[in-house]
C-alpha cells in the first residue's frame, strides 16, 4: 500500500506481449520532478518530456508539475533505450543547471585544471531546513543555500575545475532578487530526497563516495563542500563558520578558506571585525566522507543583518566568490 501501489502497476504493464508498446504508468514520489519522474525509468533524453507532457497535460497541475497521488503515462522506449538502464553514469555537471541567463560559463582560466569538487546544499526536498519570515514572505535555508551553491560551481568551472552539484533542482537555476520561491522539487543527483534525516545524508554522502571511487584516478585533487545557513536566536548575529573533520586537509582547508573570508572582511568592511571561526564538529556528513571536506554556516536566517548576507543576490555571489578563491588557495598549497 502506501505509496509502493505503483509497482504493481508497472509489473501489469511488464504483462503485454513483447511486440506491442506497453504504455507503463506509476505514481511520483516526494521530491519528484517530469526530469526526475523520467530518469527513474531510463527515459532521459530531453524528448522524452515533451512526449510526457503530451501524454499527461490533464494530469499536470496548474503550474505544470507532479503531483503526489496522481498516476502519470511514461513515454514508451525509443529504440535502443531499455529499462532497467545498464548502468548509470553520472557525468559532471551541465552548465545549462545554471538557468537561462547563466547557462553560459566564460572560461578565465585554468587555475584548477585537475580539481573536482563535490558541492551539496543542506536539507532540499521534503526538509526547507531553517526557515524565516521578512516582509510576510517565507524564507527556506534549502533555496538560498543552492543559489550560493550554482554560484560556486559556476566560478569553479570558470576556473577549469570538474563540478558535480550533488543536490539539483531541474526548475531553478541561479536566481536574483531577495525573495526565491520555495519547492520540494530538490533531488539527490536525480532520486527523490527522503523523509528521514539520516537517510538524506546517507544518500547524499553515499553519492560523493561513490562518485570519488569511480574518478580517483583521474584527478589529484577532490574536495566536497556542505553549503548551510544557520539559525539561531535572532539576537544573535554570526560570521561564516567552517567546519571540518579530523582529517588534517580538511582541517587545513577549512583554516584557508576562513583566511579568505578574513581579508576580504578586512578590505570590504575595515574596522568591523571579522568573528567566523574554523572548527572541528562531528557531523555525519564530515565524518563519512572519502574526499577532503568542509561545512559552511553562511549566517544566522533568525537575524536581521545576516539575512543581508543571503537574500540580496550581490551578497550570494560574493560568498560563491570568496568560497571560490579559498579553494584556488587550497589548491595551490597542494603539495
Amino acid at each position: 500500500m502506501k505509496k509502493t501501489i505503483f509497482f504493481p502497476l508497472f509489473l501489469l504493464c511488464l504483462s503485454i506481449p513483447a511486440f506491442l508498446p506497453a504504455q507503463d504508468m506509476a505514481y511520483p514520489v516526494e521530491g519528484d520532478g517530469i526530469l526526475s519522474f523520467l530518469r527513474r525509468w531510463n527515459r532521459v533524453d530531453t524528448t522524452y518530456v515533451s512526449e510526457f507532457i503530451d501524454l499527461n497535460k490533464d494530469r499536470l497541475n496548474s503550474q505544470g508539475s507532479l503531483e503526489l497521488g496522481t498516476v502519470y503515462l511514461i513515454p514508451v522506449l525509443h529504440p535502443g533505450d531499455v529499462y532497467p538502464a545498464a548502468g548509470v553514469a553520472y557525468q559532471p555537471t551541465e552548465p545549462s543547471i545554471f538557468g537561462p541567463e547563466f547557462s553560459s560559463v566564460p572560461i578565465r582560466s585554468d587555475k584548477l585544471k585537475g580539481a573536482c569538487f563535490y558541492i551539496e546544499s543542506g536539507h532540499g526536498g521534503p526538509d526547507p531546513g531553517a526557515v524565516s519570515t521578512l516582509d510576510g514572505q517565507e524564507l527556506h535555508e534549502d533555496e538560498y543555500a543552492y543559489d550560493i551553491a550554482l554560484r560556486l560551481a559556476r566560478n569553479l568551472m570558470s576556473e577549469g575545475a570538474t563540478v558535480y552539484i550533488i543536490i539539483q533542482d531541474e526548475n531553478d537555476g541561479i536566481r536574483n532578487g531577495k525573495y526565491l520561491n520555495n519547492s520540494n522539487t530538490e533531488t539527490c543527483l536525480g532520486e527523490p530526497i527522503p523523509k528521514s534525516q539520516l537517510d538524506r545524508l546517507k544518500q547524499r554522502t553515499d553519492a560523493i563516495n561513490q562518485l570519488y571511487e569511480r574518478d580517483k584516478n583521474l584527478f589529484y585533487y577532490f574536495r566536497a563542500i556542505s553549503i548551510h545557513v544557520d539559525s539561531r536566536n535572532k539576537k544573535k548575529q554570526i560570521d561564516v563558520f567552517f567546519y571540518h573533520s579530523i582529517d588534517p586537509k580538511s582541517k587545513a582547508l577549512s583554516y584557508t578558506l576562513r583566511d579568505v573570508f578574513q581579508n576580504k572582511y578586512d578590505t570590504f568592511q575595515p574596522g568591523r571585525g571579522f568573528q567566523g571561526i574554523a572548527e572541528h564538529r562531528d557531523l555525519y556528513l564530515l565524518r563519512h566522507l572519502k574526499p577532503v571536506s568542509t561545512l559552511v554556516e553562511v549566517g544566522n536566517i533568525q537575524n536581521e543583518f545576516d539575512r543581508r548576507r543571503i537574500i540580496l543576490e550581490n551578497n550570494r555571489q560574493a560568498l560563491a566568490n570568496w568560497l571560490a578563491l579559498g579553494f584556488i588557495a587550497d589548491f595551490e598549497k597542494r603539495n
